[in-house]
């Protein structure tokens, strides 16, 4: 069963690109626009109940006599991430479009399978496609959750598009809990970033928090990195949650503890062995001196390590974070109070 899910994805991320690769073959706007079904504001015209293999928690058991939740298995549907930069640009547009010609591919595929995932007391499995747009397009359709008439559902910070995307990786955020941190509720605007990045990361990854102000310390009861786990998120999400501000600002120490804690977990193999990222967010205010910890990040950073540095309220890219991503082929980015 397990090879056959593999074979199926592989097809699957093949169909996809050799859709991306011969999108001139295109439909019209109009023709896309009235072909596509949106979870929210459309009515989906073949919905049924399959029972309980599909059931949805909030929705019933999907046992005899209950609806586990309805599935179109004749359409598809898509929707576009709320936070999208502009859901209605024409590379949304061209997602929405594009995957829609998937729709015939999964149907055939799902109607095809049906035999073997029958045989085993099952039914076939969802087929979803996500963009770095936020396109979602999902089959069979189902209606979404829809508050303000809009789906809140985002692709991209779901562990599987992370997983698929990325691969295998080591991840280390450094959270600034300093004192100027408490104006603005930036302490809490950093801590629901810092809980998106940990809700996305995969299995496959490894991952620490640190905290700093005028000291530096590990979030939570370890000393190395850990598993991206549920159960080890989960704990970390709640550790995140009581995070308080107070002290000064020592990106040394921050940067120093952060290297280390990378090293050690190397040599306890408790590490992806791949792709490294270092996400570090703060105010913009440094408290020692920065020669030292530009010093420090050229003497201790590895080659494989990508530094993602970003500035709460009005620092710019000359602030320290700003130019320790440019001196380091980093990428910064301004988080607005």
């Amino acid at each position: 069963m397990l090879n056959k899910i593999e074979v199926d994805t592989y097809t699957f991320a093949q169909k996809v690109e050799e859709l991306i690769l011969n999108k001139c073959d295109f439909v019209s706007d109009e023709t896309c626009y009235r072909a596509n079904y949106h979870p929210c504001l459309s009515e989906l015209k073949n919905a049924t109940c399959p029972g309980r293999d599909y059931a949805i928690p909030k929705c019933g058991s999907g046992e005899v006599g209950g609806c586990g939740g309805l599935f179109d298995f004749t359409t598809s549907t898509v929707s576009v991430a709320p936070d999208s930069e502009n859901p209605m640009s024409d590379r949304a547009k061209d997602g929405v479009c594009t995957t829609l010609r998937l729709e015939h591919y999964m149907r055939n595929v799902t109607e095809t399978s049906r035999p073997y995932w029958e045989n085993l007391g099952l039914l076939p499995p969802s087929l979803y496609y996500g963009t770095d747009d936020g396109v979602f397009r999902k089959f069979p359709g189902t209606p979404g959750k829809c508050p303000y008439g809009m789906s809140d559902y985002d692709p991209r910070v779901r562990p599987w598009y992370v997983a698929a995307s990325s691969g295998p990786k080591d991840v280390v955020l450094v959270l600034d809990t300093s004192t100027a941190m408490m104006k603005f509720d930036r302490l809490k605007i950093m801590q629901k970033a810092a809980k998106r990045v940990v809700d996305s990361l995969a299995v496959s990854d490894y991952f620490a928090v640190i905290e700093f102000n005028t000291e530096a310390r590990l979030v939570g009861n370890h000393t190395l990195m850990m598993r991206a786990t549920d159960e080890n998120k989960e704990k970390m999400l709640e550790y995140i949650d009581r995070l308080a501000s107070g002290g000064g600002t020592n990106y040394y120490n921050a940067f120093n503890l952060a290297f280390q804690t990378l090293k050690l977990s190397a040599l306890q193999d408790m590490t992806s062995s791949c792709h490294q990222a270092l996400l570090f967010l703060s105010d913009g205010e440094i408290s020692d001196d920065e020669d030292e910890v530009f010093e420090l990040i050229r003497t201790e950073r590895q080659f494989n390590l990508m530094l993602f540095t970003y500035s709460f309220g009005g620092s710019n890219i000359g602030s320290v974070p700003g130019k320790i991503a440019c001196e380091f082929d980093g990428i910064w980015a301004q988080i607005s109070d």
